[in-house]
């Protein structure tokens, strides 16, 4: 097997086997590419792109998913840092023995992960250390600014539209409002480090809200009702499923026409019982994940099965009544409390 020429005067060599992967190029050549980038003369040379993976461990995998989880390790142990630029394929492809196609397909993974990005006539280049996959708990209102941060990610929030219509049946329904009052909608796209994941639609009463379109709307909405509007936001209830998006929706999210997303339709309440938002968002499938914590299952005396308190209830196993930690949510009037999105 051969491998192309990487440096001045190395000509080709044939490959041998090394550390149990399969052909990698000899040392003489990953020395000569060391060489190269001696004293920061070449791009890489600060991180030693000539190391190899561990001996044996990765002999049954295939070719492209040995280079893929290299680079994954080089990512974690931060050899590169968002913004660095990583080898060529001719580089990856002689070190590593293989095709470039092997080598493009391993590249093509990790952008598929957004963390690598291609730039015509540059490169590819580190985009984020981690892969874009969030959480969010049922069991709280919080944002997606919450969720990003806490995926050690970059958060941003980009209006797509906004303005004032008229409350159709079902806004007026869950906004408790006539049907024709004018309502304010807010369309945005929520990105972490870049990466489009959630695709929100809201809907509030103008008279809660005045001057709301004034305001800086790309930023967490629920600390513009707090600071701006003096709200406190008491509870939520939510539902959600899958569905598959439409085209429009697709592009925005810049996802394939196989993606299915999780949309999860919420109603947010002040303490003084007045519902302030509903919103419909759109999640991509392949990145959000939600989390929720579920009681225990109760066997009754009597051998019916019951359901266990929510949370912030103490039942008496003696079969007295319950005694009540913090609040009992079973006394809320909206039945549940939940989570709503930022």
């Amino acid at each position: 097997m051969k491998t192309d020429k990487m440096c001045p005067g190395a000509g080709r060599t044939d490959a041998s086997v090394i550390r149990g992967q399969g052909p990698l190029v000899r040392s003489e050549t990953v020395r000569c590419l060391a060489d190269r980038n001696k004293g920061n003369e070449g791009e890489y040379a600060r991180h030693g792109v000539g190391t190899v993976p561990g001996h044996g461990k990765d002999m049954g995998k295939s070719k492209y998913l040995v280079i893929y989880e290299w680079l994954s390790e080089q990512i974690r142990n931060k050899v590169y840092r968002p913004g660095d630029k990583i080898p060529n394929e001719n580089e990856l492809a002689a070190m590593f023995g293989v095709h470039r196609m092997t080598v493009r397909q391993a590249i093509d993974k990790l952008v598929n992960d957004h963390m690598l990005v291609r730039k015509r006539s540059k490169g590819t280049f580190l985009l984020s250390e981690k892969s874009p996959v969030l959480t969010r708990s049922l069991e709280s209102i919080t944002t997606y600014y919450d969720d990003i941060v806490s995926a050690g990610l970059e958060p941003h929030y980009k209006t797509i539209a906004a303005g004032i219509e008229f409350a159709d049946a079902e806004i007026a329904a869950h906004l408790n409002l006539a049907v024709s009052q004018p309502v304010i909608f807010l369309y945005r796209l929520m990105l972490a480090s870049g990466v489009p994941l959630v695709l929100e639609r809201s809907i509030l009463p103008t008279d809660l809200v005045p001057d709301f379109l004034e305001k800086n709307l790309d930023t967490v909405l629920y600390k513009v009702l707090h600071e701006d509007y003096g709200m406190r936001l008491l509870h939520s209830r939510q539902e959600l499923g899958a569905v598959m998006p439409t085209e429009n929706e697709r592009k925005y999210l810049k996802i394939g026409d196989n993606c299915p997303c999780i949309w999860v339709e919420s109603v947010v309440y002040t303490d003084t019982g007045r519902a302030v938002e509903f919103s419909r968002a759109l999640h991509r499938g392949d990145k959000y994940r939600f989390r929720c914590a579920i009681g225990g299952y109760v066997y009754d005396k009597d051998g019916t099965a019951g359901q266990a308190p929510l949370a912030g209830t103490l039942v008496d196993p003696s079969g007295g009544s319950g005694i009540g930690v913090g609040l009992d949510r079973r006394q809320d009037k909206a039945g549940r409390a939940g989570q709503a999105k930022g």
